[in-house]
């Protein structure tokens, strides 16, 4: 079982190998159309590539600096930027370098909006900088009011140009310098300088002047900006367009832009920090002239100069308080400050960032609003106050702002509770120290007063010099990694992936509408689909077209693929033969219709050069024309179509098997032939009287074979009415005739076996093409023809 298991799968995939190697030569019998199709888009995309403008792309590298500008400084209590904008938003970045604004201020930097083009025999190509050799001077004040201006200049000599708008009919010859007037549009034509004229004679430009709006969109469009990394602070910037130069010009300036406006923003904190610093040394400086002239005063009345060293022991131990004691109401002075500062502000302004205060909540709340608004007026640089993102923002600072505050309070109701212990410890002190001069007293707290003052009024003199050197001089905000820089190779089109595609495309279109072909197809054309359609019918012979011999007579001599096709008929005869031997002697005659299912599968020409091959092995042989209603037999053997046949022999009872049977002097003396006779109006009635079968049993005594050329058998019953009498049917099926769909009739008479012994025979197989026929017929029995010069697959 497993051997046979095994011989099976290996007869199945020797099958589907062959049906694979079928299918692949069938498609290679078009292998002209591929090669034009391939040959054509190739071709398509040489033109293609060679007319179409490259696109480069251009790239630069940036990092984004964590201390955009901001100011180290020391404070009372330790280090601390005054300014602290150390953390990076990359996404943030990257929108403001795709920015309308920022792309406003590269288009006017460059003067972006005029577009040139050099026209060339097919193509025009962009060009800048040096690559044109004029100027275009505008004269007008409100030309981003006009609409898209497109005007085409062509060189004339070294003094005079062509000047034209076609669409609006425009054309005039003007000198260069000349004032160019049209419509609204005015502006002057100038050759650059230290260029050679000559070579642009003749030469062919256009400039188009576009809207400022129409520029920025367009630009911001091309940008784009990646993060090369999730840790990494460094942004890549591309940009993507036909003139490798402009492109790097556009990138450079688009970094110096970013790079300026991250400038100006850092120099506007820097600024309004100074001016919060001077209003409060204004306000420290006259504090300081009301302490240090009391304690002038007080120091006068009381004639005290220097303090008694006996004190020095008592007022050792309350240092440490004394400078707790400073340190809390230093912050306490500053948190009041901070407060009164918030209190009179104007609306969305931004604050003084670490001033001194302790609070790390105050800190971070104010190094949050101060954040806010920066964007805020960020967003209202291109938006207004009514905007949703900028009503986003108000309800972010409100809330900071009452954050605050709140904080503030908490603070300083913290800092009245330490001044509350530390009230506590200093009246114990001046408990001990109660024989000191009251005096003694009221200076050191005079004294006190004025330290505190003192101490804040250099902190904010130096905090005020370093605001001033900050607006000044401001730092980069970012480092250039690499300026803008084009790859040589264009990113498009790219030649392989163009030539690869044609290619493919060149093979995939001829595929394609071969498949369609073959798949309206409904004909048959291969052994495998009758096979497929009617099961287990034997194919007894293939029979190959032949232009030459179409409808004619074979000789008896004759070694053409078509006559060794009958000889092939002739010998395969014998096993349906083999297969009737259980109900007839091999000795008695064999009755073989030959049937189709349409007109026009050849069965009538089956039928005489089947009973012609038949007659050469020396048998006698009968050709019996019963296709009474279509008759084609006479045809074929150049006799009188009014000559009597079957139809009188069937009508006149009469009638004598002598008086319709023809002998012929062309063919064989074996071969006699019946023709149909005249059309009868009722054949079927004829067929079914019993004279055929009379017929029949009639000539089986003196012919061997009785060949019946018969109706076909979708079309009438006149050829199942008669099938008993047959032993064997031809069936006939033509190559590229034939539907497939009829194979299902044929199917069903042989499954209810309405005629015998079916045996097919496949018509009309053409020699070359998509369902080639060449099985090697004739091979050293038919005459060397000369070779066809064009190359065949199969």
């Amino acid at each position: 079982m497993e051997n046979n298991l095994s011989e099976k799968e290996f007869v199945d995939g020797k099958e589907n190998a062959e049906d694979i190697k079928r299918l692949i030569f069938r498609y290679l019998s078009y292998w002209p159309f591929f090669l034009l199709s391939v040959i054509i888009l190739v071709t398509s995309a040489y033109l293609y590539l060679r007319y179409t403008p490259s696109i480069y792309q251009t790239s630069s590298k940036i990092k984004i600096l964590k201390d955009k500008g901001g100011i180290d400084m020391t404070g009372f209590q330790g280090n601390s930027p005054l300014i602290d904008m150390s953390k990076v938003n990359l996404e943030n970045e990257s929108e403001i370098i795709k920015s309308r604004r920022l792309a406003k201020n590269v288009i006017l930097n460059l003067g972006l909006q005029t577009q040139i083009f050099q026209h060339g025999t097919i193509r025009t190509m962009e060009v800048w900088r040096e690559e044109v050799p004029f100027e275009i001077l505008w004269e007008n004040d409100n030309l981003d009011a006009l609409k898209t201006i497109l005007y085409e200049i062509k060189f004339l000599s070294s003094s005079e140009f062509e000047i034209s708008n076609k669409d609006a009919g425009f054309e005039e010859v003007e000198n260069y310098g000349n004032l160019i007037t049209h419509g609204d549009v005015e502006f002057r034509i100038l050759l650059k300088e230290d260029i050679d004229d000559s070579k642009y004679i003749g030469k062919t430009y256009s400039f188009k002047h576009y809207q400022i709006d129409q520029m920025i969109s367009r630009l911001t469009s091309k940008i784009n900006v990646e993060n090369i990394g999730q840790s990494s602070e460094i942004l890549n910037i591309f940009l993507n367009g036909p003139n490798q130069q402009k492109n790097e010009d556009i990138i450079n300036n688009l970094v110096f832009q970013f790079n300026n406006d991250g400038i100006q923003d850092n120099k506007k904190l820097a600024k309004r920090t100074e001016t919060f610093v001077i209003e409060r040394l204004n306000s420290l400086n006259e504090e300081l002239d009301t302490v240090e002239k009391s304690l002038v005063d007080f120091k006068t009345e009381s004639g005290l100069v220097t303090v008694e060293t006996s004190a020095q022991e008592i007022f050792g131990k309350n240092t440490a308080s004394e400078n707790l004691l400073f340190e809390v109401k230093q912050q306490l002075l500053l948190a009041e400050d901070f407060q009164k500062e918030i209190d009179q502000m104007e609306d969305y302004e931004l604050l003084p960032a670490n001033i001194g205060i302790s609070d790390r909540g105050v800190n971070q709340f104010t190094e949050n609003y101060n954040q806010l608004i920066l964007e805020r007026q960020q967003l209202l640089i291109s938006s207004t106050e009514q905007s949703i993102a900028v009503r986003e923002i108000d309800k972010k600072l409100d809330k900071l702002r009452l954050n605050i505050i709140r904080t503030l309070n908490g603070y300083k109701r913290q800092l009245d509770l330490k001044l509350s212990e530390i009230d506590t410890r200093e009246r114990f002190t001046r408990s001990r120290i109660g024989q000191l001069p009251s005096q003694e007293k009221q200076i050191r707290e005079i004294t006190r007063q004025q330290s505190v003052k003192e101490r804040l009024y250099v902190f904010l003199l130096q905090k005020r010099e370093e605001a001033t050197l900050s607006a000044a001089v401001a730092s980069d905000i970012i480092k250039v990694v690499d300026y803008a820089y084009t790859s040589p190779a264009p990113i498009s089109p790219k030649p392989k992936i163009v030539f690869l595609g044609s290619l493919v495309l060149g093979l995939i279109i001829p595929f394609g509408f071969i498949y369609i072909k073959f798949l309206l197809d409904t004909k048959i054309y291969t052994k495998d689909e009758i096979k497929l359609g009617v099961g287990d019918v034997p194919i007894v012979a293939e029979i190959p077209y032949d232009k030459a011999n179409e409808n004619k007579l074979i000789g008896k001599n004759e070694s053409t693929p078509v006559a060794e096709s009958f000889r092939i008929l002739r010998t395969n005869l014998k096993f349906l033969n083999n297969k009737n031997e259980k109900d007839k002697s091999n000795n008695e005659s064999k009755v073989i219709f030959v049937t189709s299912t349409t007109k026009g599968e050849g069965k009538t020409f089956a039928s005489v050069n089947f009973s012609n091959s038949l007659s050469a092995t020396g048998k006698k042989v009968i050709l019996i024309g019963a296709d009474l209603r279509n008759p084609q037999v006479h045809n074929l053997l150049n006799l009188d179509k009014h000559t009597r046949g079957l139809s009188y022999f069937l009508y006149d009872s009469d009638a004598k098997i002598d008086d319709i049977l023809l002998k012929n002097e062309k063919l064989p003396a074996e071969f006699d032939v019946i023709l149909s006779g005249e059309i009868p109006p009722n054949p079927s009635e004829l067929l079914s009287n019993g004279r055929f079968q009379y017929l029949i049993d009639k000539l089986k005594k003196e012919y061997d074979y009785i060949v019946v050329d018969t109706a076909p058998t979708i079309l009438v019953t006149d050829s199942l009415l008669i099938s008993e009498t047959a032993d064997f049917t031809l069936y006939m099926i033509r190559s590229g005739h034939t539907e497939i769909q009829l194979l299902d009739h044929i199917r069903d008479i042989y499954t209810k076996e309405k005629l015998k012994n079916i045996g097919i025979v496949f018509n009309g197989l053409k020699e070359d093409g998509a369902y080639a026929y060449n099985y090697g017929y004739g091979y050293g029995y038919h005459e060397q023809k000369k070779k066809k010069s064009r190359f065949k697959f199969w």
